[in-house]
Protein backbone atom coordinates (compact mmCIF):
# COMPACT_ATOMS: atom_id res chain seq x y z
CA UNK A 1 0.00 0.00 0.00
CA UNK A 2 1.25 3.54 -0.71
CA UNK A 3 2.26 5.85 2.09
CA UNK A 4 4.12 4.09 4.91
CA UNK A 5 6.55 2.06 2.83
CA UNK A 6 6.85 4.41 -0.14
CA UNK A 7 10.49 5.32 0.53
CA UNK A 8 11.51 1.72 1.08
CA UNK A 9 9.76 0.56 -2.08
CA UNK A 10 11.24 3.44 -4.03
CA UNK A 11 14.75 2.58 -2.92
CA UNK A 12 14.63 -1.21 -3.18
CA UNK A 13 12.11 -1.96 -5.92
CA UNK A 14 11.99 1.02 -8.24
CA UNK A 15 15.54 1.61 -9.34
CA UNK A 16 15.65 3.11 -12.82
CA UNK A 17 17.94 3.40 -15.78
CA UNK A 18 17.52 5.38 -18.97
CA UNK A 19 18.20 3.97 -22.42
CA UNK A 20 17.25 5.80 -25.65
CA UNK A 21 14.74 4.14 -28.00
CA UNK A 22 14.45 0.78 -26.29
CA UNK A 23 13.63 -2.08 -28.68
CA UNK A 24 10.00 -3.12 -28.37
CA UNK A 25 10.64 -6.77 -27.53
CA UNK A 26 9.19 -9.40 -25.23
CA UNK A 27 10.57 -9.22 -21.71
CA UNK A 28 9.34 -11.86 -19.30
CA UNK A 29 7.83 -10.33 -16.17
CA UNK A 30 7.63 -6.85 -17.69
CA UNK A 31 4.96 -4.26 -18.31
CA UNK A 32 5.03 -1.57 -20.99
CA UNK A 33 3.93 1.93 -20.03
CA UNK A 34 3.05 3.66 -23.30
CA UNK A 35 2.17 7.24 -24.13
CA UNK A 36 1.13 8.77 -27.47
CA UNK A 37 0.58 12.47 -28.16
CA UNK A 38 -1.13 14.33 -30.98
CA UNK A 39 0.65 16.26 -33.71
CA UNK A 40 0.76 20.02 -32.90
CA UNK A 41 -1.02 19.30 -29.62
CA UNK A 42 -4.37 19.00 -31.40
CA UNK A 43 -7.15 16.84 -30.04
CA UNK A 44 -7.15 13.24 -31.21
CA UNK A 45 -10.57 12.66 -29.66
CA UNK A 46 -13.29 15.12 -30.69
CA UNK A 47 -16.39 13.39 -29.30
CA UNK A 48 -17.75 10.19 -27.78
CA UNK A 49 -17.65 8.41 -31.13
CA UNK A 50 -13.88 8.90 -31.38
CA UNK A 51 -13.27 7.48 -27.92
CA UNK A 52 -15.50 4.50 -28.74
CA UNK A 53 -13.65 3.82 -32.00
CA UNK A 54 -10.24 3.85 -30.32
CA UNK A 55 -11.47 1.41 -27.67
CA UNK A 56 -12.87 -0.84 -30.41
CA UNK A 57 -9.43 -0.91 -32.02
CA UNK A 58 -7.76 -1.68 -28.68
CA UNK A 59 -10.13 -4.61 -28.22
CA UNK A 60 -9.43 -5.91 -31.71
CA UNK A 61 -5.63 -5.80 -31.52
CA UNK A 62 -5.57 -6.87 -27.86
CA UNK A 63 -6.89 -10.25 -28.96
CA UNK A 64 -4.84 -10.40 -32.17
CA UNK A 65 -1.52 -9.77 -30.41
CA UNK A 66 -2.30 -11.70 -27.22
CA UNK A 67 -1.68 -8.90 -24.74
CA UNK A 68 -3.10 -7.79 -21.42
CA UNK A 69 -4.29 -4.22 -20.89
CA UNK A 70 -4.14 -3.41 -17.19
CA UNK A 71 -5.05 0.27 -17.45
CA UNK A 72 -5.77 3.02 -19.95
CA UNK A 73 -6.57 6.73 -19.86
CA UNK A 74 -7.63 8.41 -23.09
CA UNK A 75 -7.12 12.16 -22.83
CA UNK A 76 -8.28 14.73 -25.41
CA UNK A 77 -4.81 15.13 -26.98
CA UNK A 78 -2.86 12.10 -25.73
CA UNK A 79 -3.26 8.68 -24.14
CA UNK A 80 -1.72 6.35 -21.56
CA UNK A 81 -1.61 2.53 -21.69
CA UNK A 82 -0.25 -0.08 -19.30
CA UNK A 83 0.08 -3.40 -21.08
CA UNK A 84 1.80 -6.76 -20.88
CA UNK A 85 2.80 -8.95 -23.81
CA UNK A 86 2.25 -12.68 -23.44
CA UNK A 87 4.84 -15.03 -24.89
CA UNK A 88 3.61 -17.37 -27.59
CA UNK A 89 3.33 -21.00 -26.53
CA UNK A 90 5.84 -22.19 -29.13
CA UNK A 91 8.39 -19.43 -28.42
CA UNK A 92 11.72 -20.23 -26.84
CA UNK A 93 12.13 -19.03 -23.27
CA UNK A 94 14.97 -16.59 -23.91
CA UNK A 95 14.27 -15.52 -27.48
CA UNK A 96 12.39 -12.19 -27.52
CA UNK A 97 12.20 -12.15 -31.32
CA UNK A 98 9.73 -15.05 -31.40
CA UNK A 99 6.81 -12.88 -30.26
CA UNK A 100 5.17 -9.95 -32.02
CA UNK A 101 6.92 -6.74 -31.11
CA UNK A 102 4.99 -4.10 -29.22
CA UNK A 103 5.67 -1.77 -32.14
CA UNK A 104 3.41 -3.86 -34.38
CA UNK A 105 0.56 -3.63 -31.90
CA UNK A 106 0.85 0.15 -31.50
CA UNK A 107 1.41 0.72 -35.23
CA UNK A 108 -1.80 -1.11 -36.10
CA UNK A 109 -3.85 0.65 -33.42
CA UNK A 110 -2.57 4.14 -34.27
CA UNK A 111 -2.54 3.60 -38.03
CA UNK A 112 -6.11 2.29 -38.07
CA UNK A 113 -7.32 5.11 -35.86
CA UNK A 114 -5.55 7.72 -38.02
CA UNK A 115 -7.30 6.37 -41.12
CA UNK A 116 -10.64 6.56 -39.33
CA UNK A 117 -9.95 10.08 -37.98
CA UNK A 118 -8.70 11.45 -41.30
CA UNK A 119 -11.68 10.01 -43.14
CA UNK A 120 -14.19 11.34 -40.66
CA UNK A 121 -12.76 14.85 -40.44
CA UNK A 122 -11.58 15.14 -44.06
CA UNK A 123 -7.91 15.63 -43.23
CA UNK A 124 -4.60 14.12 -44.35
CA UNK A 125 -1.24 13.33 -42.81
CA UNK A 126 -0.03 12.17 -39.43
CA UNK A 127 -2.26 12.39 -36.40
CA UNK A 128 0.21 11.40 -33.69
CA UNK A 129 3.20 13.61 -32.97
CA UNK A 130 5.97 11.02 -33.02
CA UNK A 131 6.82 7.41 -32.43
CA UNK A 132 5.07 6.32 -29.27
CA UNK A 133 7.10 6.42 -26.06
CA UNK A 134 7.43 3.31 -23.94
CA UNK A 135 9.07 2.40 -20.66
CA UNK A 136 9.72 -1.15 -19.48
CA UNK A 137 8.47 -1.73 -15.95
CA UNK A 138 9.06 -4.71 -13.71
CA UNK A 139 5.64 -6.20 -13.07
CA UNK A 140 6.41 -7.59 -9.64
CA UNK A 141 5.89 -4.96 -6.93
CA UNK A 142 4.88 -2.30 -9.48
CA UNK A 143 1.68 -3.50 -11.16
CA UNK A 144 -0.95 -2.05 -8.82
CA UNK A 145 1.05 1.16 -8.33
CA UNK A 146 1.29 1.69 -12.10
CA UNK A 147 -2.46 1.24 -12.64
CA UNK A 148 -3.04 3.97 -10.06
CA UNK A 149 -0.53 6.22 -11.81
CA UNK A 150 -2.32 5.79 -15.15
CA UNK A 151 -5.76 6.38 -13.64
CA UNK A 152 -4.75 9.58 -11.84
CA UNK A 153 -3.95 11.45 -15.07
CA UNK A 154 -7.41 12.99 -15.71
CA UNK A 155 -7.44 14.44 -12.20
CA UNK A 156 -3.90 15.79 -12.50
CA UNK A 157 -5.00 17.71 -15.60
CA UNK A 158 -8.14 18.96 -13.83
CA UNK A 159 -10.46 17.26 -16.32
CA UNK A 160 -12.61 16.00 -13.45
CA UNK A 161 -12.96 16.54 -9.73
CA UNK A 162 -13.70 12.90 -8.98
CA UNK A 163 -11.87 10.20 -10.94
CA UNK A 164 -14.94 7.99 -11.20
CA UNK A 165 -16.59 10.72 -13.29
CA UNK A 166 -14.05 10.34 -16.09
CA UNK A 167 -15.60 7.91 -18.58
CA UNK A 168 -12.62 7.47 -20.89
CA UNK A 169 -10.33 5.45 -18.64
CA UNK A 170 -10.39 1.97 -17.16
CA UNK A 171 -10.82 3.38 -13.64
CA UNK A 172 -14.64 2.97 -13.58
CA UNK A 173 -14.18 -0.68 -14.57
CA UNK A 174 -12.03 -1.22 -11.50
CA UNK A 175 -14.69 0.32 -9.28
CA UNK A 176 -17.41 -1.97 -10.66
CA UNK A 177 -15.26 -5.06 -11.15
CA UNK A 178 -17.84 -7.21 -9.36
CA UNK A 179 -20.71 -5.92 -11.51
CA UNK A 180 -20.78 -8.14 -14.62
CA UNK A 181 -23.45 -6.03 -16.35
CA UNK A 182 -21.43 -2.83 -16.16
CA UNK A 183 -18.23 -4.62 -17.14
CA UNK A 184 -19.87 -5.93 -20.30
CA UNK A 185 -20.46 -2.36 -21.55
CA UNK A 186 -16.77 -1.54 -21.62
CA UNK A 187 -13.59 -3.29 -22.63
CA UNK A 188 -13.35 -6.76 -21.16
CA UNK A 189 -10.56 -6.41 -18.59
CA UNK A 190 -11.99 -8.87 -16.06
CA UNK A 191 -8.85 -11.02 -15.95
CA UNK A 192 -6.46 -8.09 -15.66
CA UNK A 193 -8.54 -6.36 -12.98
CA UNK A 194 -8.85 -9.58 -10.98
CA UNK A 195 -5.06 -9.91 -11.04
CA UNK A 196 -4.59 -6.40 -9.65
CA UNK A 197 -7.32 -6.77 -7.04
CA UNK A 198 -5.74 -10.04 -5.94
CA UNK A 199 -2.51 -8.17 -5.18
CA UNK A 200 -4.53 -5.69 -3.13
CA UNK A 201 -6.33 -8.57 -1.40
CA UNK A 202 -9.60 -7.09 -2.74
CA UNK A 203 -9.25 -3.93 -0.67
CA UNK A 204 -11.07 -0.83 -1.86
CA UNK A 205 -9.44 0.28 -5.11
CA UNK A 206 -10.64 3.86 -4.79
CA UNK A 207 -8.88 4.19 -1.42
CA UNK A 208 -5.74 2.63 -2.86
CA UNK A 209 -5.57 5.15 -5.70
CA UNK A 210 -6.44 8.09 -3.45
CA UNK A 211 -3.68 7.01 -1.08
CA UNK A 212 -0.89 7.40 -3.62
CA UNK A 213 1.22 10.28 -2.33
CA UNK A 214 2.26 13.18 -4.52
CA UNK A 215 5.90 12.29 -3.85
CA UNK A 216 5.50 8.81 -5.29
CA UNK A 217 3.53 10.10 -8.27
CA UNK A 218 6.21 12.65 -9.11
CA UNK A 219 8.94 10.05 -8.73
CA UNK A 220 7.23 7.70 -11.16
CA UNK A 221 6.52 10.53 -13.61
CA UNK A 222 10.12 11.73 -13.59
CA UNK A 223 11.49 8.30 -14.38
CA UNK A 224 8.96 7.31 -17.02
CA UNK A 225 8.35 10.43 -19.08
CA UNK A 226 11.45 9.93 -21.23
CA UNK A 227 11.31 6.15 -21.33
CA UNK A 228 13.61 3.73 -19.55
CA UNK A 229 13.63 0.67 -17.35
CA UNK A 230 11.91 0.72 -13.99
CA UNK A 231 12.52 -2.13 -11.57
CA UNK A 232 14.99 -3.96 -9.36
CA UNK A 233 18.70 -4.33 -10.15
CA UNK A 234 18.20 -7.96 -11.22
CA UNK A 235 15.36 -6.99 -13.56
CA UNK A 236 17.40 -4.18 -15.12
CA UNK A 237 20.31 -6.56 -15.73
CA UNK A 238 17.96 -9.09 -17.33
CA UNK A 239 16.45 -6.48 -19.65
CA UNK A 240 19.84 -5.14 -20.71
CA UNK A 241 21.06 -8.64 -21.51
CA UNK A 242 18.01 -9.44 -23.64
CA UNK A 243 18.27 -6.13 -25.48
CA UNK A 244 21.92 -6.81 -26.30
CA UNK A 245 21.03 -10.28 -27.64
CA UNK A 246 18.21 -8.78 -29.68
CA UNK A 247 20.44 -6.10 -31.19
CA UNK A 248 23.18 -8.55 -32.17
CA UNK A 249 20.91 -10.81 -34.23
CA UNK A 250 19.64 -8.22 -36.75
CA UNK A 251 23.19 -6.97 -37.34
CA UNK A 252 24.40 -10.44 -38.31
CA UNK A 253 21.39 -11.09 -40.53
CA UNK A 254 21.66 -7.69 -42.18
CA UNK A 255 25.26 -8.35 -43.24
CA UNK A 256 24.23 -11.57 -44.99
CA UNK A 257 21.20 -10.05 -46.68
CA UNK A 258 22.95 -6.92 -47.96
CA UNK A 259 25.25 -9.06 -50.13
CA UNK A 260 22.19 -10.25 -52.11
CA UNK A 261 19.97 -7.18 -52.08
CA UNK A 262 19.80 -4.24 -54.48
CA UNK A 263 17.46 -1.26 -54.25
CA UNK A 264 16.04 0.79 -57.11
CA UNK A 265 14.08 3.99 -56.54
CA UNK A 266 11.71 5.32 -59.17
CA UNK A 267 9.64 8.46 -58.54
CA UNK A 268 6.65 9.18 -60.77
CA UNK A 269 3.99 11.81 -60.14
CA UNK A 270 4.60 12.04 -56.40
CA UNK A 271 4.75 8.25 -55.90
CA UNK A 272 8.02 6.59 -54.99
CA UNK A 273 8.34 2.91 -55.89
CA UNK A 274 11.12 0.92 -54.25
CA UNK A 275 12.16 -2.33 -55.87
CA UNK A 276 14.13 -4.72 -53.72
CA UNK A 277 15.77 -7.76 -55.25
CA UNK A 278 16.94 -10.52 -52.94
CA UNK A 279 17.30 -14.28 -53.19
CA UNK A 280 15.54 -14.26 -56.56
CA UNK A 281 12.38 -12.55 -55.28
CA UNK A 282 11.24 -9.08 -56.24
CA UNK A 283 9.48 -6.89 -53.68
CA UNK A 284 8.06 -3.39 -53.85
CA UNK A 285 6.96 -0.64 -51.51
CA UNK A 286 4.39 2.00 -52.41
CA UNK A 287 5.27 5.33 -50.84
CA UNK A 288 3.81 8.81 -50.68
CA UNK A 289 6.13 11.68 -51.57
CA UNK A 290 5.23 15.36 -51.47
CA UNK A 291 7.22 18.44 -52.42
CA UNK A 292 10.46 16.51 -52.63
CA UNK A 293 10.19 15.28 -49.03
CA UNK A 294 11.44 11.86 -48.05
CA UNK A 295 8.76 9.32 -49.02
CA UNK A 296 6.78 7.66 -46.22
CA UNK A 297 5.92 3.98 -46.45
CA UNK A 298 2.22 3.43 -47.07
CA UNK A 299 1.98 -0.29 -47.82
CA UNK A 300 4.08 -3.05 -46.30
CA UNK A 301 6.36 -5.13 -48.51
CA UNK A 302 4.53 -7.65 -50.72
CA UNK A 303 5.86 -10.09 -53.33
CA UNK A 304 5.48 -8.21 -56.61
CA UNK A 305 3.69 -10.95 -58.56
CA UNK A 306 1.06 -11.38 -55.85
CA UNK A 307 0.61 -7.63 -55.54
CA UNK A 308 0.02 -7.19 -59.28
CA UNK A 309 -2.56 -10.00 -59.31
CA UNK A 310 -4.14 -8.56 -56.16
CA UNK A 311 -4.70 -5.21 -57.86
CA UNK A 312 -6.29 -6.87 -60.90
CA UNK A 313 -9.01 -8.79 -59.08
CA UNK A 314 -12.40 -8.12 -57.58
CA UNK A 315 -13.99 -10.42 -55.04
CA UNK A 316 -17.57 -11.50 -54.46
CA UNK A 317 -18.14 -12.25 -50.79
CA UNK A 318 -20.90 -13.51 -48.52
CA UNK A 319 -21.53 -11.42 -45.38
CA UNK A 320 -22.68 -13.48 -42.40
CA UNK A 321 -24.02 -11.60 -39.30
CA UNK A 322 -22.14 -12.88 -36.25
CA UNK A 323 -25.13 -12.40 -33.95
CA UNK A 324 -27.58 -13.94 -36.40
CA UNK A 325 -29.74 -12.52 -39.16
CA UNK A 326 -29.97 -12.47 -42.93
CA UNK A 327 -26.88 -13.05 -45.02
CA UNK A 328 -25.93 -10.65 -47.81
CA UNK A 329 -23.51 -10.50 -50.73
CA UNK A 330 -21.03 -7.78 -51.62
CA UNK A 331 -18.32 -7.10 -54.19
CA UNK A 332 -14.93 -5.82 -53.06
CA UNK A 333 -12.61 -3.93 -55.41
CA UNK A 334 -8.96 -3.08 -54.80
CA UNK A 335 -8.01 -0.56 -57.45
CA UNK A 336 -5.03 1.82 -57.60
CA UNK A 337 -4.47 1.63 -53.84
CA UNK A 338 -8.16 2.25 -53.05
CA UNK A 339 -10.70 -0.12 -51.51
CA UNK A 340 -14.35 -0.06 -52.60
CA UNK A 341 -17.25 -2.05 -51.18
CA UNK A 342 -20.16 -2.03 -53.64
CA UNK A 343 -22.71 -2.54 -50.87
CA UNK A 344 -21.38 0.18 -48.58
CA UNK A 345 -20.78 2.61 -51.46
CA UNK A 346 -24.53 2.59 -52.09
CA UNK A 347 -24.96 3.68 -48.45
CA UNK A 348 -22.61 6.65 -48.79
CA UNK A 349 -19.33 5.08 -47.58
CA UNK A 350 -16.37 6.50 -49.50
CA UNK A 351 -13.43 4.56 -50.91
CA UNK A 352 -10.41 4.25 -48.61
CA UNK A 353 -6.71 3.46 -48.60
CA UNK A 354 -5.83 -0.05 -47.48
CA UNK A 355 -2.74 -1.66 -46.00
CA UNK A 356 -1.40 -5.06 -46.97
CA UNK A 357 1.05 -7.36 -45.20
CA UNK A 358 2.25 -10.84 -46.01
CA UNK A 359 3.23 -13.44 -43.45
CA UNK A 360 6.03 -15.97 -43.73
CA UNK A 361 3.53 -18.74 -44.59
CA UNK A 362 2.31 -16.78 -47.60
CA UNK A 363 -0.94 -15.54 -46.06
CA UNK A 364 -1.84 -12.05 -47.26
CA UNK A 365 -3.61 -9.78 -44.75
CA UNK A 366 -5.36 -6.54 -45.69
CA UNK A 367 -7.06 -3.89 -43.55
CA UNK A 368 -8.95 -0.68 -44.13
CA UNK A 369 -11.47 1.62 -42.52
CA UNK A 370 -14.26 3.43 -44.38
CA UNK A 371 -16.40 6.30 -43.18
CA UNK A 372 -19.71 7.95 -44.00
CA UNK A 373 -20.44 10.94 -41.82
CA UNK A 374 -20.33 9.59 -38.25
CA UNK A 375 -20.52 5.96 -39.40
CA UNK A 376 -17.49 3.72 -39.83
CA UNK A 377 -16.76 0.31 -41.34
CA UNK A 378 -13.62 -1.55 -40.26
CA UNK A 379 -12.45 -4.38 -42.54
CA UNK A 380 -9.89 -7.11 -41.79
CA UNK A 381 -9.35 -9.73 -44.50
CA UNK A 382 -7.05 -12.69 -45.07
CA UNK A 383 -6.18 -14.24 -48.41
CA UNK A 384 -4.49 -17.60 -48.91
CA UNK A 385 -4.62 -20.00 -51.83
CA UNK A 386 -7.22 -17.87 -53.64
CA UNK A 387 -9.65 -17.98 -50.72
CA UNK A 388 -10.57 -14.87 -48.77
CA UNK A 389 -12.17 -14.57 -45.34
CA UNK A 390 -12.39 -11.91 -42.67
CA UNK A 391 -14.38 -9.64 -40.36
CA UNK A 392 -16.42 -6.47 -40.99
CA UNK A 393 -17.28 -4.25 -38.00
CA UNK A 394 -20.00 -1.74 -38.87
CA UNK A 395 -20.70 1.22 -36.56
CA UNK A 396 -23.56 3.48 -37.65
CA UNK A 397 -24.95 6.45 -35.78
CA UNK A 398 -28.10 5.72 -33.77
CA UNK A 399 -27.97 2.03 -34.72
CA UNK A 400 -26.73 -1.01 -32.83
CA UNK A 401 -23.20 -2.14 -33.71
CA UNK A 402 -23.08 -4.88 -36.34
CA UNK A 403 -20.30 -7.42 -36.86
CA UNK A 404 -20.05 -9.77 -39.82
CA UNK A 405 -17.76 -12.56 -40.88
CA UNK A 406 -17.25 -12.92 -44.60
CA UNK A 407 -16.01 -15.56 -47.03
CA UNK A 408 -15.28 -15.35 -50.73
CA UNK A 409 -17.70 -16.99 -53.16
CA UNK A 410 -15.83 -16.00 -56.30
CA UNK A 411 -13.25 -13.69 -57.82
CA UNK A 412 -12.24 -12.49 -61.27
CA UNK A 413 -9.35 -10.72 -62.89
CA UNK A 414 -9.78 -7.25 -64.34
CA UNK A 415 -7.90 -6.49 -67.51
Amino acid sequence: MPGTNDKKVRKCQAQTTKMPRLPRIFIKGALYYITCRAESNQNIFQDEGDYAMFLDLLKKYKDQYNIKIFAYSLMPNHLHLLIEMLQQQDAQENDPTNTPQISEFMHNVNNSYTKYFNGRYDRKGHLFRERFKAAIVEKENNLSRMTAYVHLNPKKLNLVVELQDYAHSSYPLYLCHNDSNRQAKGMDLKGEIAEVMGLLENKDYNEFVSGMTQEVGEFIHKNLQRGGILGSDDFIAQVKAQIQNFQKKPAQEKKEVENKKYKFFVTVGGLAIVLMVGAGVVYFYVMNSKDGAAPAIQNTVIPAVQAIEWNQQEWDIKLIPITGGSEAVDTLNFKNGKFISAKLSSSGFVSSNYSVTIESNGKLIWETMQSSGESTASWHGELQENRMSGILSLRQKDLAAQDFSFISIGYRRRE
